[in-house]
Parts: C-alpha cells; sequence; structure tokens
C-alpha cells in the first residue's frame, strides 16, 4: 500500500500502526518472559489497549470503504432498487446496534471515571473512550452509505 494512500485514509493508517505496536510489544513481552525470565507486568495492558483501539479504527475503515460483509448473491438475483431497500433495513439493525452501544458506552463512561489500570495507572475511560466515540462516527458513516446507496439505485 502506498504512502499517499494511507494517508489519505487516516484511520487505516492508525489501525495498521496499533496492530505494529501489537506486535512490537507481543515480540517484546515473549523475549523478556521467555530469554530474560523477568515477565513486564505492563505489556498486557497496552496490548489490550491497543487490540481496543484497533478493532474501532479498522471498523471504521471497513465501514467507510463500504467493504464489509454483505450478501453478493442478493446484488446478482435482484434488481439494485430492491437491494437498496433491503440494506437500508440491515443499515436501520446496524444503527440500533450502534445507538445501544453509544448509550451502554457512555454509561460505561460515567461509572469507570474513577478506576485506572493496575500497571500503567491509565484511566479506564481512555481504553474504552474509543467504543461510543467510534460507534457515533460509525452512525454517520452507516447513514452516509445508505444515502449513497439509494441514491445510486434511483439514478
Amino acid at each position: 500500500m502506498k504512502l499517499r494512500r494511507l494517508l489519505k485514509e487516516p484511520d487505516l493508517l492508525i489501525s495498521m500502526t496499533f496492530l505494529l505496536g501489537f506486535f512490537i510489544i507481543c515480540s517484546l513481552q515473549v523475549v523478556v518472559r521467555f530469554v530474560l525470565t523477568v515477565p513486564l507486568s505492563w505489556t498486557e495492558e497496552l496490548v489490550a489497549a491497543l487490540v481496543i483501539w484497533m478493532t474501532f479504527f479498522g471498523v471504521i475503515a471497513v465501514e467507510r470503504k463500504r467493504s464489509q460483509i454483505r450478501v453478493e448473491l442478493l446484488e446478482d438475483l435482484l434488481p439494485p432498487k430492491p437491494v437498496a431497500i433491503l440494506y437500508t433495513f440491515f443499515d436501520i439493525a446496524i444503527l440500533a446496534c450502534l445507538l445501544a452501544i453509544v448509550i451502554g458506552g457512555w454509561h460505561t463512561l460515567a461509572e469507570t471515571g474513577y478506576q485506572r489500570t493496575p500497571a500503567l495507572g491509565i484511566p479506564i475511560n481512555s481504553l474504552i473512550a474509543i467504543v461510543p466515540l467510534a460507534s457515533i462516527v460509525l452512525c454517520v458513516i452507516v447513514l452516509r452509505n445508505d444515502w449513497v446507496r439509494l441514491q445510486e439505485a434511483w439514478s
């Protein structure tokens, strides 16, 4: 993937950077634990945070590019308008789930505001804040993708 293209897709770049960090920290943990026999306590917390953030940035990138898993058989069998309407129903279900995640995420952030991770001492909220924030971004992207799909079907 060319660097110029990656710079145009910051969500994908961030997700790939987190994946690289995940790989480096896991490798460090294996070497330090099994070669030097001195396990590090902070690596597991950091890896967990990277996985959470990487997942949500990756989901944003996939949804933005409209490359999520879909039933292509329907696109081959049905005309564009019924497919667009069917996908609109799918998107409504997705939006309902995302709205539940946003509401639950905000409640979780409010309840865990005082908690910190044991090894690193960073606020738990900084680890899980991506969940409701990414869900809000995903709602906007799903609505935009549905609008584009409906316009393409009726044009």
